[in-house]
């Protein structure tokens, strides 16, 4: 059992038994692990038996509100959500056949995300084996958690990089040690949520006031005005100038916003970019600045499918900028 101060670092591509004392914990580590996995650009999949349960806690239409832009992130297949209550019955029947397809379809996914370029990362959120121990049928949720190891040891030697993470109830566990032990060694790893202040550590990943910025620029001066301005606002930003380095950041990691000149150096020019940007992510929020009159503009603005107001003609005041990026912001 380890008290590093970082869990998510700690479990980082191990299958791990996470231990909670209530619902309450079990709900700010799935929201935590999530905004954790989606920040740092992985793939990740809620896998629960109360998913699609509109008044449970668990159920991802409450879990959302812990969640930074989930409703976009499950538009954009940054995250999946799975009903784990088939996958539940079948299990208890003795039937894994449910697993195995979802074991196809996270080995078929990480194969996918590898060829599109992007970061070859998944964190899976299940609790079938958590719900077995509630119902203290703790011979299933033993088989069931050898399954999951069994097969996560198989995809560390195809250097998969998927990370499982299976909630279990301390205070059942606790009065069944012979069965809490057999569980446990099942697993890569013991995390104990008593170690860990959730809500503390998650913070700096749900916080709405925290935005990350993709600035694509090639003047450098305007570069590093831009820099400076935002870090006194608490906005992180990251500047390239390049439109090939900038399509590997968009597939590397979710930005709240992108400010796109026109003016801009590799082989894509700024529509182009704009629209490849819109394939990889539908719905990302995009900011145009440019030197020519709003009017020679309007062609290319129709296409994006952007308004006036999204344009910024240079020069401009940066405060007109912030004002913008609020109003996209609350959209």
């Amino acid at each position: 059992m380890s008290n590093s101060s970082d869990p998510y670092q700690i479990s980082d591509s191990k299958h791990v038994m996470l231990m909670y004392k209530n619902e309450a914990d079990r709900e700010h580590a799935a929201a935590y692990w999530i905004n954790r996995g989606l920040h740092e650009g992985a793939v990740c999949i809620y896998a629960s038996v109360h998913a699609l349960d509109l008044s449970h806690p668990l159920g991802i239409e409450k879990l959302c509100s812990k969640i930074k832009n989930c409703k976009e992130n499950i538009h954009n297949k940054n995250l999946k959500i799975v009903d784990f209550r088939p996958h539940l019955k079948s299990a208890l029947s003795g039937n894994l056949s449910p697993f195995e397809e979802l074991k196809n379809y996270l080995e078929d996914a990480i194969d996918g995300l590898s060829v599109e370029g992007k970061k070859s990362k998944i964190v899976v959120f299940a609790d079938a084996a958590c719900k077995m121990c509630e119902l203290k049928v703790f011979d299933k949720s033993e088989i069931l958690e050898r399954w999951w190891q069994d097969v996560h040891n198989k995809w560390n030697n195809q250097s998969y990089h998927i990370t499982v993470i299976c909630p279990h109830p301390e205070l059942t566990l606790k009065h069944k040690p012979d069965e809490q032990f057999k569980i446990m060694e099942s697993h890569d790893i013991i995390v104990d949520l008593n170690n860990y202040d959730l809500t503390d550590l998650g913070r700096g990943y749900t916080d709405e006031h925290v935005l990350n910025i993709l600035i694509i620029e090639s003047d450098p001066d305007l570069m590093t005005l831009y820099v400076e301005f935002f870090a006194k606002r608490n906005i992180n930003t990251l500047v390239t100038s390049d439109s090939n380095e900038s399509l590997s950041a968009i597939k590397e990691k979710n930005y709240d916003i992108i400010i796109l000149d026109t003016h801009l150096a590799g082989s894509l020019q700024a529509t182009d970019l704009a629209k490849e940007i819109y394939r990889i992510r539908p719905t990302q929020r995009i900011i145009l600045t440019t030197t020519n009159p709003l009017y020679q503009s309007s062609t290319g603005i129709r296409s994006l499918k952007l308004t006036s107001e999204d344009v910024l003609v240079k020069p401009f005041k940066l405060s007109r900028l912030f004002s913008v990026i609020e109003d996209k912001r609350n959209y």
